[in-house]
């Protein structure tokens, strides 16, 4: 379904909350994304808070556990089902810790598909006696459920695999590869780094067990914070891989008193993942965010990436240039060229933002980009 009149003109509006547009043609969510101007006040009240009383330690902590319901709801999850990490990497190095794998088991990852921050983690565990199964990567560059059922076996404990291509913009169904890791008891772990703010993520249809995302692309937030949801059912049987005070049952004591050390039990919810102070400004600038992202509305956003997508798709196969998937999945597209890395200094001199990424020009889209965005590339390529 294309995007109607009524959605552009609110993506018309929430265009101009973005700066960056002013001087640039930004086509590069997937590597950073450019600051709205309420997440810019978000900051700088944070600042002034800051300067003028040092903080507010206690409003802020209840204002964190209001961002963890109202991230929940974004991702289709419980509060008590959501963790604030430092990023990406973390979450899924936390939950890799967390499972506790034996030697013998195996990890199910497909490294053609997924960025390396969700290989290395698998990769040092060889060292404990855990073996890295591979699945291929299929046609259209997706990674299918029949892909995964050829692969998995029963050592398996975890199947990981990102919602979106970083390389690629492909993007699998999460729910029947969820079916297939759970029909052979493996935890599916979902990076969804390229994925969260950009497409519909709803962890309890997909049957998703953990999923882990940074705040900084899609989600149109800062650099030093992510975003971890564990299913509520897991958290007996994850063990924390760190423990501080912000994941301990503590009810009544303030932060710095010891407690009952020696009966001390964990939370039991995702937050029992967090170690130490949280990360404040990181937190109000999500929040911020998240009111831009719930006004314009996931699907309707998804929708409109999709269609700006396909529109570049087909502009690119006119000029010449094969995009890596023929039709849209995602805000991603990416192509390749016989000089990319000229080609992209060529682009950005002319102020058009894209990556280079794995020897393929890569542009990514969001809710602020438009028609004008897709026809200024196509043009000057």
């Amino acid at each position: 379904m294309s995007t109607t009149t009524t959605d552009t003109a609110a993506f018309q509006v929430a265009r101009q909350e973005f700066r960056v547009l002013d001087d640039l043609t930004y086509l590069d969510v997937a590597g950073r994304a450019p600051m709205a101007d309420r997440v810019h006040r978000e900051m700088l009240e944070y600042l002034t808070v800051c300067r003028a009383r040092g903080a507010d330690k206690d409003e802020w902590l209840a204002r964190v556990e209001r961002i963890r319901a109202r991230t929940a709801a974004f991702l289709g999850a419980d509060a008590h089902e959501i963790a604030f990490m430092k990023n990406t990497s973390d979450g899924l190095n936390t939950i890799g810790a967390a499972l506790q794998l034996q030697p013998g088991d195996s990890v199910l990852v497909s490294p053609e598909f997924e960025h390396a921050n969700n290989v290395y983690p698998w990769v040092h565990l060889r060292d404990r006696g855990v073996n890295i199964r591979t699945a291929p990567v299929g046609p259209g560059g997706v990674v299918r459920a029949q892909d995964i059922e050829a692969a998995i076996d029963a050592s398996t404990r975890l199947v990981t695999l990102s919602a979106v291509s970083a390389w690629t913009g492909a993007r699998p169904n999460l729910a029947a590869i969820a079916q297939v890791a759970h029909a052979h008891g493996a935890f599916f772990l979902v990076d969804a780094a390229q994925a969260a703010g950009v497409v519909d993520i709803d962890v309890h249809r997909d049957d998703v067990d953990a999923l882990a995302a940074a705040t900084q692309k899609g989600l149109l937030g800062m650099y030093g914070l992510g975003v971890l949801y564990c299913r509520a059912d897991w958290f007996d049987r994850l063990r924390p891989p760190f423990l501080s005070v912000a994941g301990v049952q503590r009810e009544g004591l303030h932060e710095s008193d010891l407690g009952d050390f020696q009966n001390a039990s964990v939370l039991g919810s995702a937050a029992r993942f967090e170690v130490g102070n949280h990360n404040f400004a990181g937190l109000f600038a999500l929040d911020a965010a998240l009111s831009l992202l719930e006004e314009a509305g996931i699907a309707r956003i998804e929708r409109h990436v999709l269609d700006l997508a396909d529109r570049l798709i087909i502009g690119l196969t006119e000029a010449g240039l094969n995009p890596a998937v023929d039709t849209a999945q995602s805000g991603i597209v990416a192509f390749p060229a016989p000089d990319p890395g000229a080609m992209i200094a060529r682009l950005d001199s002319h102020g058009v933002r894209v990556s280079l990424r794995r020897g393929r020009v890569r542009a990514s889209l969001h809710l602020y980009n438009d028609q004008s965005d897709i026809q200024r590339l196509i043009d000057l390529l």
